[in-house]
């Protein structure tokens, strides 16, 4: 069987991620399923232009406006909000739970 990208990509959500800034205004990312490889790659090692690329300016400032903290919550939120919609995985996509490990006494 052949592994076809296209039906993978077509699965996954692709809904926009919204968010209320600091100003109370609401705003919007777009999924990050919808990034490439290597915008996420860049985004990952700390390459903010990769915001110019698919956000907004008024975006771009809501976030600059959010205090470390917050930022760094919204970003990880803006990660689990990709797996939360769209088609559920099949069972034979889904990762093994590991076992946890005994502890020895």
């Amino acid at each position: 069987m052949t592994f076809d990208a296209r039906k993978i990509a077509a699965a996954q959500s692709t809904t926009p991620f919204e968010f209320i800034g600091m100003d109370g205004k609401t705003y919007e990312l777009p999924n990050i399923n919808t990034l490439t490889g290597a915008q996420g790659r860049r985004l990952k090692s700390g390459d903010d232009s990769v915001l110019e690329e698919i956000a907004t300016e008024e975006t771009q400032a809501a976030m600059d406006a959010l205090p470390l903290g917050v930022q760094e919550e919204l970003s990880r939120a803006w990660v689990k909000a990709s797996g939360e919609s769209g088609k559920e995985a099949s069972p034979s996509s889904r990762r093994p739970k590991r076992p946890k490990a005994s502890r020895s006494t």
